[in-house]
């Protein structure tokens, strides 16, 4: 009698916790204000960000992460959730320019989050493509990936590992940022 009861309390334990919603949306970073600073010499505008061409539509509205989901903000998508960011940044910075001629677009690429015991992983990716009077200037596939311990109790897995994915948003927007071949095409007459 007191095994069953066990494993149904271990059960509940593990399981609690799973009901989830969209992401919360998030300010602007000190970091990636900076690097937006140091980046862009003149504001840019940003154009579409869309789900790459042949993944899965689901990819870009919700993830499971054991046995809930979340989703994007608004109801809108995640690729939408990554373009939101980057303008976020960039006019904390102030150089967000919608009638800039150089604009930056993406597609989401990659989108996943794993809650094993005893280590987590999140990872989000895109390619950017930087154009200019429609000229493509910059193009290239970047990710921003997390690790953390997991916990087996999902009351405490579950939030935490949607804090950790959420932040993986800005932490690939400061990829983008830092990177030297942006930067370069950022600065080409």
């Amino acid at each position: 009698m007191r095994v069953p009861l066990l494993l149904a309390a271990a059960l509940c334990l593990g399981a609690g916790g799973c009901a989830m919603g969209p992401m919360a949306v998030q300010g602007a970073t000190l970091d990636n204000v900076q690097a937006a600073r140091a980046a862009t010499p003149a504001p840019v505008a940003v154009g579409a960000f869309v789900l790459a061409e042949g993944l899965p539509k689901a990819m870009d509205r919700s993830i499971a992460i054991r046995a809930g989901s979340v989703t994007a903000p608004g109801g809108g998508s995640f690729a939408g959730y990554l373009k939101t960011t980057l303008e976020t940044e960039l006019t904390a910075a102030g150089k967000l320019d919608a009638a800039s001629g150089t604009t930056i677009s993406g597609e989401l690429t990659q989108s996943s989050v794993a809650t094993p015991l005893p280590m987590s992983r999140g990872l989000v990716g895109a390619r950017f493509r930087v154009t200019r009077d429609g000229k493509v200037l910059y193009e290239k596939e970047l990710t921003a990936s997390d690790e953390w311990e997991s916990n087996f109790i999902g009351a405490v897995a579950i939030p935490m590992a949607m804090d950790r994915y959420t932040a993986l948003y800005p932490k690939l927007v400061g990829v983008l940022l830092n990177d030297p071949e942006f930067r370069a095409a950022l600065r080409r007459p």
